[in-house]
């Protein structure tokens, strides 16, 4: 067993710069921390919700018992160290390892490879084989070295392989490290004669005017007030759960947020994620981003300006045979300053905005968009190339719940979308 800093330090740093770490700065932090207090033999204090925070940033008042993330995060530590020692660190003298049921590292020299015998064996004729075992021979030999050279084409590919975020939707969110905003959408409610009402046409304080508000009254039988924090949609709530989750799991800062109570200056300098159904008020319709898709209340879909090839002018939900059809965007524009993005996943109703959210986190859907926008020449159909784009998705339930989330159509966004305020 080794015990000196020297030694462990630098096996460290190789294997937080291997390919297995470099890509995760909160495993980076987490190995990095128990280390350290390992080296410094405060080890006894490597506990699960000293952990939580110390390295995952929980408030004072976590408890392990219903929020996993130390237990979670432990877990894929243990599984990248073994496939480090498997791969780029299968040469490495000094072995670091996070044994399973504590959070306290340990360190070993590795056992070299016995040397090959030098005995001279004794000549032995070999036995004859018949034509039928000799066939069997070679062919055994032959499937041999294709299942070797498969392997080891596997393992070439399993380092080489890009990370699941690394594309244009999500790569700009995780790989600066930049502190996230995710937001949630809050639909307004008006209050008062012991009943709260919610207007669909109503998405601001002062909305709910004119005839409108006398109507109100009149049913309520009480001046109503608007009420801004008293519900939101479950496919809003759960879709933000998921996508924050998500960036935290891959060492993004976050903080959480109500759309009502973000300004402009909240989002400078910061990255901005948006999970809100359309009819919600949200900043970002005050920014006035460009869309090609202009959310129609009166048909319950989206408009599009200026069709493409194989485009329709609209896009409305629709019901039958026991399915819902509704339809979603998901829209990345530039921050402020330049790097930041602002990133909007929204449904025409609640569940399909959870569609949205789950169809934007699906590896295998991200990767499918990735191969159309690379697919996309610099100037076409789809618009003049740029790293901004917006994706029109159609999401089908049954009893408010997604069963699918498939790509309808994309198109580009000019990179000076967001005018200064």
């Amino acid at each position: 067993m080794l015990s000196r800093s020297s030694d462990i330090r630098p096996e460290l740093d190789q294997i937080l710069e291997s390919h297995w770490f470099r890509e995760s700065a909160q495993l980076q932090k987490f190995l990095r921390y128990v280390v350290e207090e390992t080296i410094a033999g405060r080890q006894d204090g490597l506990k699960e919700y000293s952990l939580g925070l110390a390295v995952f940033h929980r408030p004072p008042d976590y408890d392990p018992r219903t929020d996993a993330i130390v237990r979670v995060q432990a877990s894929q530590l243990r599984k990248r160290l073994s496939s480090y020692y498997d791969h780029e660190g299968r040469d490495s003298t000094l072995r670091i390892s996070l044994p399973r049921g504590g959070y306290v590292p340990v360190w070993s020299e590795a056992e070299p490879e016995p040397l090959p015998s030098l005995a001279v064996p004794a000549v032995v004729s070999p036995p004859r084989r018949s034509p039928i075992r000799r066939s069997l021979f070679w062919a055994g030999i032959a499937a041999g070295a294709v299942i070797a050279t498969a392997a080891f084409l596997f393992a070439i590919w399993l380092q080489k392989r890009p990370p699941a975020y690394a594309s244009a939707l999500w790569g700009p969110f995780v790989t600066p490290k930049a502190e996230t905003i995710v937001s949630f959408g809050v639909p307004v409610f008006y209050s008062g004669g012991g009943f709260f009402i919610r207007d669909t046409a109503a998405n601001t304080p002062n909305q709910l005017t004119g005839e409108r508000y006398d109507r109100v009254v009149q049913a309520v039988g009480a001046p109503v007030f608007p009420q801004q924090d008293v519900y939101t949609g479950i496919g809003d709530m759960l879709g933000t759960y998921a996508v924050g989750h998500w960036l935290e799991a891959h060492g993004v800062r976050i903080t959480l947020a109500n759309s009502h109570n973000i300004g402009h200056a909240d989002i400078a300098g910061k990255n901005l994620v948006v999970v809100s159904s359309v009819r919600f008020q949200t900043l970002l319709q005050e920014m006035k981003l460009p869309s090609r898709f202009t959310f129609v209340p009166q048909i319950s879909g989206f408009a599009v300006q200026n069709p493409g090839p194989g485009e329709s002018g609209q896009y409305t939900e629709m019901s039958g045979a026991g399915v819902d059809t509704s339809y979603a965007l998901i829209r990345l524009w530039p921050g402020k300053p330049a790097g930041y993005r602002i990133l909007y996943v929204s449904g025409i109703n609640t569940w399909a905005t959870l569609g949205a959210a789950q169809y934007a986190l699906n590896p295998e859907k991200n990767a499918g968009l990735q191969r159309r926008l690379n697919a996309d020449p610099p100037n076409g159909p789809k618009g003049r190339k740029s790293p901004f784009f917006e994706v029109l998705l159609r999401i089908e339930g049954r009893n408010c719940q997604v069963r699918t989330a498939d790509y309808v159509t994309h198109g580009y966004l000019p990179q000076g979308a967001v005018s200064a305020q």
